[in-house]
């Protein structure tokens, strides 16, 4: 007892000695907008401004600037905007014993530019945008002094404003001060700039730092460990009057380590021989890479990570509070995650030290410029970059400053353990990665305590630890989905690389949003955005469908993260992934793709305890071929477990198969044996019949450890083979609305209806299964508009045919090629059984199951592609569809005219192209042939190739040649695809041709005369101006050569 209490007066006394160092200035200032900028020219540094403001806080908040109304497009729109300089002022009082010591003032975070003057003295200018502004105020006398500050928020280096360090879309350019604001104390001979570098290994301390005004003195180093609060160290050592240092101390104690299981944290106290204090949290953690996994402390971890784009709506600022930030990362610990990667910006001090506690591994960033920031975008004012910002390497206004900026977040953050990866930025695409390279080599000669990379997704360097990407250069992508099976993987793409591979930004399925969100938006930021969507919905009818929307939109987000995640985990030498995003993005077109609001409340889409069950240290894991079965087969899965967790696994898995009455179809137990921490492994197979299910049925296979929290679960559908599909003579079956049809319908037929290839462009809508892509309105030309269906589960259509109120996998194959159709001019009561969700920005009201009555007969319309024999779901359904029609409960009430019936279900024949296209690009948008004079063209898609010098025909061949030439492809804007181009070289020339697609470049490589197929990823960014520009150039041969062009899109 004795021994705590004299701890805990030695933990007093610090805290106190360091609160008499420091003086807060947090309230009311003094305060003047300077829309001009001629506050400076005209010396009001030296007045007492009129008006009042409180800080820490923001013009904003204290509604200072130009109130705004209406909305902003595609963003949260802020109350009261100013953008330029704005000054602060107010009165201090030093203390009588503050006399003869330095004065310090600490602003935690500022936009952008902060300058201090002190009595009408200029003093400091500083412009970090990642860490705070400390000011020398040198040494003032006790009493009174009149401080002023003048904070520009206008962009001082060009970096544009669509980072999230600087920019509308997310935090708001806002001005103030925000997080600590106040003034320090300091000896005039004291420490600065302390870095921790454990080595548990060794077992040793190596300290680095700076003594300002260095004089020979004596040092003692004091070591706490935070989880006890007992102070396991303590020595005294000489310092030299050397202005660098360097310390290394022998420990004696045992070490815990720092990881995401068992976050343990020390804190080092530095004293001077006159008190000065400084002292540093940190912990003993090791990082490093082997080819394919992060190494934590030697062991490799799976790194499951979330982004972060600044979402504070209430402030439009980060927040600088601890308790924020542990109440934000008990969330992603909640989930299964342990990783987050803070998008194009670097956090405050609280975030790391939250993430610290918890046991988060952090990567920080700085700026993202890329390619399309660079030109006025053409018909998309929302696109404009202010600046039109060079790329990093060529941007002589932003280069010194992004250099600076990543040492300030080393001094500032490099010591938290939590602090595990650092990147320059994202997607850096037309940047000089040579020189950015050489910017990255210098911080790893210094700092070796994390892991380092030039840029996220765009180019792999040498210098790169590790790359979070969406396409391995040269080798192909790291994520998507592959249909409704499980028994697929990306290890033929993730083990050809040398470095570890995370999967970049996935996910973005948007969910339909509730509109009662809109009133949660109490503070800075409106959503006005969202109320123009919502007026969208009242217009069309749609206004109290927003639940249903969204449950099933969310539930939908669900099923493809499962399969999505568990792709990464069944591929041994994936290194994890980030996802876009567990919260939603407020910008960008308003991307809703959380299962969590901007709040970080929950949607109700999904749980902790179910999206743990694939996203976990530990998870279970089974490959199957198909999801939906016949009872005439066996059920086959070949198990695994991933095991990422703390230690090596030797358990049991308990497996069965259950049906959604709970009927058991089987069960067992396997012994898995050693599973090895950082293993996949295969555990065995299952062979389970089905026979014992006579009707179709929802089952539920089920894995676990049996005395662990690890299991995991699959939705499976088991159908009876039919042969017993009703008819009568009163019911037809059609795929044409013609005359015929009409007749029988007024003559009191009942007509089913398959409408999979009626209709027109200005009428239906595309069936997709999964969501369209991000936002609708930033990437505007996507085929896809919907987000899901909703299904009316209850209706007695789907009594053979098991659902929920969302489309889960069963309904991935006979979604493709289906059309929804929409019901704008149909009576305001006519209720879809399946309802397409449109996007909230169109909010279209469509269906793709509709019955209604026509004349004396009854008509149920199919948009699903239900006529395929050899599909069991598509059998299904139809027998379900032909089951209900047979019932009196088949009775729709409301009417539908003959006449608009015609006009929207017409059958239109496809042309049929003459140029024969190979069955590997039958989807293609874009295929041409050297050989033949048109090409086929889909969804508007055009093309054209410049500098062709002609085209040589050889033989039955042809080929375009030129020394230089350049090709532009104008897809529908927003696309995601790839670019095939065969180049020839017949003549065995040994031909070699570099090429720059939107500035990466690639060569072909020496070719023969068979010549070479390239295909070149083509990104959402290099579309969404709605065209890809690709350059050529002969650097062997007589020529370049190309006898084939494709562009193909991603489904």
């Amino acid at each position: 007892m004795r021994c705590f209490t004299v701890l805990l007066l030695f933990v007093l006394t610090l805290q106190q000695a360091f609160s008499q160092e420091q003086l807060s200035l947090a309230g009311s200032w003094n305060f003047q907008l300077d829309p001009a900028g001629k506050g400076e020219k005209e010396q009001w540094y030296q007045q007492n401004f009129k008006e009042q403001i409180s800080l820490p806080g923001s013009t904003d908040e204290g509604k200072k600037g130009t109130k705004t109304e209406g909305a902003d497009y595609g963003i949260l729109s802020r109350a009261y905007k100013y953008l330029g300089k704005a000054w602060y002022s107010r009165e201090i009082n030093i203390p009588l014993a503050w006399k003869g010591k330095e004065v310090e003032l600490f602003l935690e975070r500022v936009m952008w530019e902060s300058k201090v003057w002190v009595n009408g003295k200029a003093l400091t200018t500083r412009d970090a945008l990642a860490v705070p502004h400390l000011h020398s105020l040198g040494k003032l006398k006790p009493g009174k002094h009149l401080l002023t500050l003048r904070i520009d928020n206008g962009m001082i280096y060009n970096i544009g404003d669509k980072g999230h360090v600087y920019t509308e879309y997310t935090q708001s350019i806002w001005n103030g001060v925000v997080g600590k604001m106040e003034l320090r104390a300091k000896e005039r001979s004291r420490l600065s700039n302390l870095q921790v570098f454990p080595d548990a290994g060794k077992k040793t301390l190596e300290l680095k730092m700076k003594l300002e005004n260095p004089i020979a003195t004596r040092i003692t180093y004091t070591i706490l460990d935070l989880q006890t609060n007992k102070k396991v160290f303590s020595k005294s050592l000489a310092l030299s009057a050397a202005e660098n240092q360097t310390h290394h101390l022998q420990l004696n104690f045992p070490l815990k380590l720092w990881d995401e299981f068992s976050p343990n944290r020390y804190r080092i106290i530095a004293e001077l021989q006159n008190k000065n204090k400084t002292k540093i949290d940190f912990g003993f953690r090791s990082i490093g890479h082997s080819a394919s996994k992060v190494l934590i402390n030697n062991a490799p971890v799976f790194m499951r990570g979330n982004l972060d784009c600044v979402h504070f709506p209430l402030t439009g600022y980060p927040s600088c509070d601890v308790k924020e930030w542990e109440r934000i990362f008990k969330i992603y610990k909640s989930y299964g995650l342990n990783h987050v990667r803070f998008h194009s910006w670097c956090p405050p001090e609280a975030a790391f030290e939250a993430a610290d506690k918890l046991g988060i591994y952090i990567q920080a960033e700085t700026i993202w410029i890329d390619w399309w920031m660079t030109e006025p975008p053409k018909d998309r004012p929302d696109m404009l970059t202010q600046g039109l910002p060079k790329g990093l390497g060529k941007n002589p206004s932003a280069d010194q400053f992004v250099q600076e900026e990543m040492q300030r977040m080393l001094d500032a953050y490099g010591n938290h353990p939590s602090f595990a990866m650092l990147c320059i930025g994202n997607e850096l695409g037309n940047s000089d990665f040579e020189v950015m390279q050489e910017w990255i080599k210098k911080l790893k000669t210094t700092d070796n305590r994390r892991l380092y990379a030039v840029s996220t997704a765009r180019k792999i360097m040498p210098v790169d630890d590790f790359s979070a990407t969406h396409n391995i250069p040269n080798v192909g992508g790291t994520y998507g989905l592959q249909g409704a099976r499980t028994d697929y993987d990306l290890e033929k793409n993730y083990s050809r690389s040398n470095i570890p591979i995370l999967a970049h930004e996935v996910g973005q399925f948007p969910v339909y949003p509730l509109w009662s969100e809109i009133n949660k938006y109490t503070g800075v930021l409106k959503a006005r955005n969202l109320e123009v969507c919502r007026a969208s919905a009242i217009a069309n009818g749609l206004e109290k469908q927003d639940e249903v929307f969204h449950k099933s939109s969310g539930a939908l987000q669900r099923v493809l993260y499962k399969s999505l995640i568990e792709n990464f985990y069944r591929t041994p030498s994936c290194a994890g992934f980030q996802m876009l995003s567990m919260q939603d993005y407020q910008g960008q077109g308003e991307a809703l793709v959380g299962w969590l609001d901007v709040f970080y409340e929950d949607k109700g889409s999904t749980s902790p305890e179910y999206f743990k069950q694939y996203n976990n240290a530990v998870v279970p894991l089974a490959r199957f071929e198909k999801f939906a079965w016949e009872n005439r087969e066996a059920f086959h899965a070949t198990l695994e477990l991933a095991n990422y967790g703390s230690a090596d696994l030797m358990n049991k898995v308990k497996w069965e198969i259950r049906t959604d009455n709970e009927d058991l179809l089987g069960t067992g137990v396997l012994e898995a044996g050693i599973v090895k921490r950082g293993e996949v492994k295969q555990i065995g197979t299952l062979n389970v019949a089905l026979g014992k299910v006579k009707k179709a049925t929802k089952a539920r296979l089920l894995l676990s450890l049996p005395g662990t929290e690890y299991r995991n679960e699959w939705d499976l559908w088991i159908y009876p083979d039919h042969t017993d599909v009703p008819s009568s003579a009163q019911v037809i079956e059609t795929d044409v609305l013609d005359e015929k049809t009409l007749d029988a319908l007024q003559n009191g037929k009942t007509v089913l209806l398959y409408a999979a290839k009626l209709g027109n462009t200005e009428n239906f809508r595309p069936v997709f299964f999964s969501p369209l892509f991000w936002s609708n309105v930033f990437f505007p030309g996507q085929e896809n508009t919907t987000l899901g269906a909703y299904i009316n589960d209850k209706h007695p259509v789907y009594r053979d045919f098991p659902t929920d109120s969302w489309t889960d996998w069963q309904w991935e194959s006979i979604s493709k090629g289906g059309r929804a159709f929409r019901l704008a001019g149909w009576p305001q009561n006519i209720q879809p059984m399946a309802q397409p969700i449109s996007d909230f920005h169109l909010n279209e009201k469509l269906g793709a199951l509709i019955e209604c009555k026509v004349g004396k007969g009854k008509l149920l319309i199919c948009g699903y592609d239900v006529q395929s024999a050899k599909n069991p779901v598509a059998r299904q359904f139809r027998y379900s569809l032909l089951n209900y029609i047979h019932t009196k409960d088949f009775n729709p009430d409301t009417e539908v005219d003959p006449v608009l019936l015609k006009k929207s279900f017409p059958f239109i024949k496809q042309a049929e192209s003459k140029i024969p296209v190979p069955a590997a690009f039958a989807d293609a948008l874009l295929y041409a042939k050297a050989t033949e004079s048109t090409a086929v063209l889909k969804r508007n898609t055009s093309y054209e190739l410049k500098g062709a010098e002609g085209t040589w025909r050889w033989d039955n061949k042809a080929a375009w040649y030129g020394k230089k030439m350049e090709l532009e492809i104008n897809p529908p804007q927003g696309v995601i695809g790839e670019l095939f181009i065969h180049f020839a070289d017949w003549n065995n020339e040994g031909r070699d041709v570099k090429i720059w697609i939107e500035g990466r470049e690639f060569t072909t490589g020496k070719l023969d005369k068979e010549g070479k197929w390239v295909k070149l990823f083509v990104m959402r960014e290099d579309t969404n101006d709605g065209k890809v520009k690709v350059r050529m150039e002969s650097l062997a041969g007589s020529n370049a050569m190309i006898d084939e062009l494709v562009f193909v899109e991603s489904k």
